[in-house]
């Protein structure tokens, strides 16, 4: 069953953000079914008040759950619901005017509908973090999310194009806010890949980090530069293990042979390397880059625990 659920982002009387959600509806949710529905009614929706008298409305045509609550306050991570056992409890992160729904800021998965409609009623912009980028919702836009990723820019949703006739807003993006966590654990990523002697530069995409292109030379003096993508989800890249599965593939995916083939095309190379020096050349270099994969692992705990021991010596001067 395609299950569905409503947000809206409103400011309270001490001009706070406050974020209000809908029960979700279980049947046909998606953008293409009952979801056009509430999306409209998302839309039309002027005060926020009328947002339960809404849900009410959306429910009485399509579904009859009449529940006595159908639209409450979710908890946020940094002040969340502490249930009997001592478990915290919570929907979302804020962080400044950036809402997570989806993801927490620890990088794990907070419980969400297949369908997601998330309006900004607040008098100012707001970015939703996705899966797929960091969208801007200005007043009165809206954001759908199939589970984690956006579709508005897109026009795809569950592998099939939107209808023309529905109307959806087209977001614009701003960059990503990492957490002071993330940008600790990213950090220690580039000097963990750069004591391998590898430059690193970052692409984005989307108001997001998606990819990484690390670069160095052979002891030939050929420019070495891989690429990989955090496409799946942008924010993997701030995970050590994901890092490290990029690694790993760059060098299954490495061949001497394709590499000799590819750089004996160029006249000046080919008067420069033999056949056995360019053979010599890349082994050599395909044990530097199985170095970097094979213990980039251990060498980011290194850099950690003498970063850790460092402190305490400063601490105990």
């Amino acid at each position: 069953m395609h299950r569905g659920t409503a947000f809206i982002i409103t400011k309270d009387k001490e001009d706070e953000f406050r974020v209000e959600k809908s029960t979700e509806f279980n049947g046909g949710m998606g953008i293409d079914c009952h979801g056009k529905y509430l999306y409209e009614m998302l839309k039309n929706l002027k005060e926020s008040s009328l947002f339960d008298a809404m849900i009410r409305d959306f429910d009485d045509e399509f579904f009859k759950y009449f529940d006595e609550i159908m639209t409450y306050s979710p908890d946020e991570q940094h002040s969340p619901y502490i249930d009997n056992n001592g478990n915290l409890v919570f929907e979302y992160s804020q962080t400044e005017n950036q809402f997570k729904f989806f993801k927490d800021d620890d990088g794990d998965y907070i419980y969400t509908s297949d369908s997601n409609y998330i309006k900004n009623m607040s008098n100012e912009d707001i970015t939703i973090v996705c899966s797929n980028g960091n969208y801007v919702l200005k007043p009165n836009q809206i954001l759908i999310a199939d589970y984690n990723e956006c579709v508005n820019n897109t026009r795809i949703s569950f592998g099939e194009n939107i209808n023309e006739k529905i109307e959806i807003d087209e977001l614009s993006t701003k960059e990503y806010i990492p957490t002071r966590k993330q940008e600790i654990i990213l950090d220690n990523i580039i000097k963990t890949i750069e004591s391998f002697n590898y430059n690193v530069n970052f692409i984005y995409e989307n108001g997001m980090i998606s990819g990484m292109e690390i670069e160095t030379w052979t002891n030939g003096g050929v420019d070495m530069i891989h690429t990989f993508y955090f496409c799946n989800d942008y924010q993997e890249i701030y995970d050590i293990g994901n890092v490290e599965k990029q690694l790993q593939e760059l060098v299954e995916n490495f061949s001497i042979d394709d590499e000799i083939d590819m750089y004996r095309q160029d006249k000046n190379y080919k008067s420069n390397f033999t056949i056995s020096q360019s053979l010599e050349d890349f082994s050599e270099y395909q044990k530097k880059l199985e170095d970097l994969a094979n213990n980039f692992t251990t060498k980011y705990h290194e850099l950690i625990y003498q970063k850790f021991m460092d402190n305490e010596m400063e601490m105990s001067v």
